[in-house]
């Protein structure tokens, strides 16, 4: 999130995600308007993702800050929160998914690499989002069918760059779907030149020979069950346990 709103300016989301890319997927989705609209396609974009950096912040508030970004809004006549809504509506999500999909790219420089590699890292999280009907059906909460708990929570697992923490891939499941199964439909920017790292949340056989396939270098942890004792100890200190039950 950006703490001073009075930063925000034109250039700050568009250096992230140029007009023309934000163009180009609006328009390989089928969502171009045929006629001028006062909130178009373009400036949507612009403001949802605004939305992601200040989220506490109202509509109309969101508008104030990123309104002169698009050279279509010029006037705030007839622009309120119901208009707002219809726009995000008429936009969809799988623009948003497609626009990150087109611009997300590894940040970090050749100085951040490790031997030659491009670490990443596989992890999983569980924001909550809005208590909706909508997203209590895609999404779901904690507790029992009978009794749910607090808010809808979305179950997102992503690929990082370590060097930059910036976000490479990333899949979006719901609250009961399990974070492994989630992790398999994650491939871009993995394979040849990468170091994956992981948790023993994540761990699978299948999973682990379809990267080591693709060319990725893994290091990922697994549950202490699955380790028998030492088999050997390596140069560095480190050692080499055998493993079991690696299904």
């Amino acid at each position: 999130m950006i703490s001073r709103p009075e930063r925000l300016g034109p250039g700050v989301l568009t250096r992230s995600c140029p007009p023309e890319s934000v163009d180009r997927v609006v328009g390989e989705a089928g969502r171009a308007e045929k006629h001028r609209r006062l909130l178009s396609a373009r400036f949507t974009v612009y403001f949802v993702l605004a939305m992601c950096l200040f989220p506490q912040a109202g509509y109309l508030e969101v508008l104030r800050l990123v309104k002169t970004g698009d050279p279509g809004l010029r006037s705030w006549s007839g622009v309120n929160k119901s208009s707002l809504t219809r726009a995000r509506q008429r936009l969809g999500w799988p623009v948003l998914r497609e626009l990150f999909r087109a611009v997300a790219r590894p940040l970090g420089t050749d100085g951040k690499l490790f031997r030659g590699l491009r670490v990443l890292a596989l992890d999983g999280t569980l924001p909550a989002v809005p208590d909706s009907a909508g997203n209590n059906d895609t999404f779901g909460k904690s507790g029992s069918q009978r009794s749910p708990m607090g808010y809808p929570k979305a179950r997102v697992v992503a690929v990082a760059e370590c060097s930059s923490h910036a976000v490479l891939d990333a899949v979006v499941g719901g609250f009961k779907d399990s974070e492994r199964i989630v992790s398999d439909a994650l491939g871009a920017h993995v394979g040849t030149g990468t170091l994956l790292l992981a948790d023993r949340g994540l761990w699978g056989l299948a999973r682990w020979h379809r990267l080591r396939d693709q060319g990725t270098h893994l290091l990922w942890r697994i549950e202490r069950c699955k380790a028998r004792p030492v088999q050997d100890v390596l140069p560095d200190g480190s050692v080499q346990p055998g493993m079991t039950n690696l299904t």
